[in-house]
């Protein structure tokens, strides 16, 4: 039986060069990020009707199940009593990747950018409980980024980034009711 302090266990000097220059060759510095998803129902965990809502405001986004080749969802914001904006989304495969497609609308429905140029978002990051879009912002001046992040069961995390200023919201989910029996 050999103790740790023999000799016999511990590598030459040009042993442990050699076994460095081993682990180096083969472990790349900075190893690339997986690839996002491109498969539609890695996504389905955005399902079901979201709200962050306060005394002066209140946030809703409500997402549909993956079908077919696209999920569906909706947003408005309402401020002291009133829609200040609405906004349809679509996730939908395409070329064998995952975009977000997006417009805006005011209180009366007309469209805030060009009828012809829907926001479109690639997905550039995605994991279990993560996806991350990226595009151009609304202005075309610079590049916005929008992570949806479910942190538990009846949390929604949606983290909007332009210029660099991050705002967020926390939804919970809402659960539907059932009516009391007549």
């Amino acid at each position: 039986m050999h103790s740790l302090s023999s000799p016999h266990l511990w590598p030459s000097p040009a042993r442990s060069l050699a076994l460095a220059v081993v682990l180096l060759a083969v472990t790349p510095l900075h190893a690339a990020p997986p690839a996002p998803t491109s498969n539609l129902s890695d996504l389905s965990w955005i399902e079901g009707q979201w709200r962050d809502e306060s005394a002066t405001h209140l946030s809703e986004e409500i997402w549909t199940a993956p079908s077919g080749d696209s999920l569906m969802g909706m947003w408005r914001f309402v401020q002291d009593g009133k829609v200040r904006i609405f906004e349809l989304l679509v996730i939908k495969s395409e070329d064998g990747k995952l975009v977000l497609r997006l417009r805006h609308f005011d209180p009366k429905l007309i469209a805030r950018e060009d009828k012809e140029q829907p926001l479109a978002w690639p997905l550039i990051r995605s994991g279990p409980r993560e996806a991350v879009f990226e595009g151009a912002e609304p202005s075309g001046k610079g590049t916005a980024r929008l992570t949806y992040r479910r942190q538990d069961e009846d949390t929604l995390v949606v983290i909007l980034e332009k210029a660099g200023k991050p705002e967020e919201f926390r939804y919970r989910r809402v659960r539907p009711t059932t009516p009391a029996p007549k």
